[in-house]
């Protein structure tokens, strides 16, 4: 999209572990010519290697059990723990003027970041990846892992909470009205986000 050149794009992917968000981020970035890529993952072990005294939800996986106890609250603190890296992230791009796609499982769907984004002249785009099919979701991560040294063993045993964190990202991102994109169901979710983008460039060309 060429006119999309002078006003930054930014899309922010939220979804549980194994729904895809990686694969679409990569994939929208090529397709849309987004300048830059950037990951919840790698903002987290920044922030665990750099903090002297890290947040203990820092440290463990965003299915891991914290305090509460309960899925959906521990995903939320774990995710938490990393927003001050995220903000930073999107910060600077949008200082910078350039486009950004951030993806992660400590995304959480709200609009402020989007919000500000809009307010600065660009167009944002915020994004929820599920697979509503519990077994496909199963296998993903089985596949995903089957090659790794940690293997899928301990995604198995969280995998019920996987999914409850799934059913909490999906709760946060109606409210914050983003977009769906259900990576069984939707074969040409690039071509949906595209459109949605488009319809946001616009939208701020007319701000």
């Amino acid at each position: 999209m060429a006119e999309g050149e002078s006003i930054p794009r930014l899309v922010l992917i939220s979804g549980a572990t194994g729904a895809g968000k990686t694969t679409l981020a990569k994939a929208v970035a090529h397709e849309m010519g987004l300048a830059r890529i950037a990951s919840s993952d790698t903002i987290r072990e920044v922030m665990r290697a750099t903090i002297p005294t890290p947040d203990p939800a820092l440290i463990r996986s965003s299915y891991g059990r914290g305090d509460v106890g309960d899925a959906s609250s521990d995903w939320e603190d774990a995710a938490e723990a990393v927003q001050p890296g995220i903000e930073a992230v999107v910060e600077r791009a949008r200082q910078q003027g350039v486009d950004l796609v951030l993806e992660g499982v400590h995304v959480i769907p709200s609009r402020r970041l989007l919000n500000a984004w809009e307010s600065a002249g660009g167009a944002a785009l915020g994004i929820v990846v599920k697979i509503e099919d519990e077994n496909t979701h199963r296998e993903r991560i089985e596949a995903r892992e089957a090659n790794t040294w940690r293997g899928a063993e301990r995604y198995r045993i969280g995998f019920e909470r996987i999914r409850s964190i799934q059913r909490a990202i999906e709760e946060r991102g109606s409210g914050a009205e983003w977009k769906v994109v259900d990576t069984r169901l939707h074969q040409d979710g690039v071509g949906m986000i595209r459109q949605w983008l488009n319809e946001a460039w616009y939208a701020a060309v007319r701000r």
